[in-house]
């Protein structure tokens, strides 16, 4: 069941103004009028993202929608120009996680995404993907939890991981302000969170609207800009590192979240 009337989770604020020129039936977008900040005013609901409307069967459809975008085929013709950014987002995902210690990655999927080198956990909200990655996670020590992250977090020590992963993550997260706060606790001093969302704040998504590629109905429920992700974080206590200075012509916001050293 939908969850209706969000409240803004940058500001806290309930004064939205309804966008409908990028919305879709049934899921409203709308803009928080205090701080700026668009976000889907209903979201399917924690529930609902084990089975009916877990990754794996949304991303088909979603593929499948794009297939079906006229001049689609220059996209899948030119899938070339991806392989670069590819291997900086790789190198800098490595880099920030380090090659030791307890590493997190929310919204792990099927696995496969941490160092080889550090003790893997996992949290993943759909049950089919969560039981695929679990073997992996366990033969390094490791485990898989297989709940929302709000609630997942909770199962974990303070001061516990070395570093966390939210990579294509933030994005779909109903209450990303209660996770990244309980993140704040569970990460020992000096510890990074690398974070990938979509960048609401590209020149393509203002050229490209409702067809921008970052818009998925109803997986993604924040649109962050840098400044409002550097807000969020910001009052929770995190230090914000942008890693693509060039985000204003990327589709992606790359940054780091650092906890201050004691």
């Amino acid at each position: 069941m939908a969850v209706a009337l969000r409240t803004c989770e940058i500001c806290g604020g309930n004064h939205t103004r309804p966008l409908p020129e990028l919305s879709v039936s049934p899921w409203p977008m709308v803009v928080c009028e205090d701080c700026g900040f668009v976000f889907l005013h209903h979201v399917p609901g924690y529930a609902a993202l084990v089975e009916d409307y877990a990754w794996e069967k949304t991303s088909a459809l979603e593929k499948k929608r794009r297939k079906s975008q006229r001049f689609a085929w220059i996209d899948q013709a030119t899938r070339w120009r991806l392989i670069p950014g590819k291997h900086l987002d790789q190198f800098r995902r490595k880099r920030a996680l380090g090659q030791t210690g307890n590493v997190l990655d929310i919204g792990c999927g099927e696995g496969n995404r941490l160092p080889p080198t550090v003790t893997p956990f996992g949290i993943e909200i759909s049950s089919g993907l969560a039981e695929q990655a679990r073997p992996g996670y366990e033969a390094k020590g490791g485990k898989v939890i297989c709940a929302p992250a709000v609630d997942a977090l909770d199962q974990f020590d303070d001061n516990f991981f070395s570093a966390i992963l939210m990579r294509s993550y933030l994005e779909h997260e109903e209450k990303p302000r209660a996770v990244l706060e309980k993140a704040f606790k569970r990460l020992k001093p000096g510890g990074v969170i690398y974070v990938r969302v979509p960048n609401f704040g590209s020149i393509n998504r203002r050229v490209r609207g409702v067809k921008w590629c970052g818009f998925r109905f109803p997986d993604h429920v924040n649109y962050f800009t840098g400044t409002s992700l550097k807000s969020l974080a910001g009052s929770i206590g995190f230090a914000y590192h942008r890693k693509n200075w060039h985000s204003l012509f990327d589709d992606n916001l790359i940054v780091e979240l650092s906890k201050p050293a004691a």
